[in-house]
């Protein structure tokens, strides 16, 4: 009766132990997770990728059913890419890819991976995943977006009707017509490809020395091409005219090594202006058309970001 009399009056008692053992805990769990959640993306924004690395794989490995895993792990791969750790960055972003393609996470996972790819300029390899991209994903809502960046893609590695074709499936309806078909236009209008031919270059250095390089818009090595392979010629043509035909068959060995050496520069010098003209057409037409793509990290999310001037 005694012991039945004690247990009733201290019963409250036994109902806060039970609250605190057992139905405290969740909520004591749910806090440290946000306080967790919070730490990490405030180094990130601070940008001491490092150390939110470490905070991320701790949030994932601590609350591994949060509903913020799928954003921590994505964030792990902007970490070590961010951080200068890019190919396992990639490697990281295309296992969580694999994994998880058919979920939210995977079409984000993908946008990462073609920007590192893209800021490698292992342009090919960028334009691959970005078309497997829109292979997988047809119905993204910023699909648009994802055109744009495939047609600069293809700008960068020099494949302009490429480009073109790429902007063209921007519909009318798109708020980023405008300026796909302003820069379609743009693309239209660019000077012939090639116009100094390599071969053209080394023929004339082989008609006559220094010409390919006059030619290849390089009057300077076109001048000391001449005048190299004229003073040869002419030492040698002295020097057997002086029956100095040792000191003659040296001066010609040399004459051929520069002979042949002007024509490889000439073709040489024709690629590299060419490749010099592409270089400054692309900058002076994203200078027109500057295009920044990514994606900015939120809170609980990511989202899609893009900056056209024009």
């Amino acid at each position: 009766m005694a012991r039945s009399l004690l247990l009733g009056r201290f019963g409250w008692c036994w109902i806060l132990l039970f609250h605190f053992t057992v139905l405290a805990q969740p909520v004591a769990a749910e806090e440290r997770a946000d306080l967790l959640w919070d730490f990490a993306n405030h180094l990130y924004e601070k940008q001491d990728y490092y150390r939110a690395l470490s905070e991320y794989q701790r949030f994932v490995f601590l609350f591994p059913k949060d509903y913020r895993v799928d954003q921590a792990k994505l964030q792990i791969g902007r970490c070590y890419r961010r951080e200068g750790r890019s190919d396992k960055g990639f490697s990281y972003l295309i296992r969580l890819f694999n994994d998880r393609a058919d979920e939210p996470i995977g079409p984000e996972a993908l946008l990462e991976m073609i920007a590192i790819r893209e800021e490698q300029e292992r342009y090919p390899r960028a334009i691959y995943w970005a078309k497997q991209f829109i292979e997988r994903y047809p119905n993204y809502a910023e699909l648009d977006t994802l055109y744009l960046s495939l047609a600069w893609l293809q700008i960068d590695s020099g494949r302009y009707k490429s480009a073109m074709a790429t902007l063209e499936r921007i519909q009318p309806e798109s708020k980023h017509y405008p300026r796909a078909r302003s820069l379609r236009q743009a693309l239209h209008q660019r000077p012939e490809e090639g116009e100094r031919s390599p071969v053209m270059a080394g023929a004339l250095s082989a008609v006559l020395p220094g010409s390919g390089h006059l030619y290849a818009g390089r009057p300077g090595q076109a001048a000391s091409s001449f005048l190299l392979n004229a003073l040869f010629i002419a030492g040698a043509v002295l020097a057997f005219e002086h029956d100095s035909p040792v000191l003659g068959g040296i001066l010609i060995f040399f004459e051929l090594g520069w002979y042949v050496g002007g024509i490889r520069s000439a073709a040489q010098a024709a690629r590299e202006e060419n490749q010099k003209d592409e270089s400054k057409y692309r900058r002076e037409l994203k200078e027109k058309y500057r295009l920044s793509f990514g994606m900015e990290p939120g809170k609980d999310r990511l989202a899609l970001h893009l900056r056209l001037s024009f």
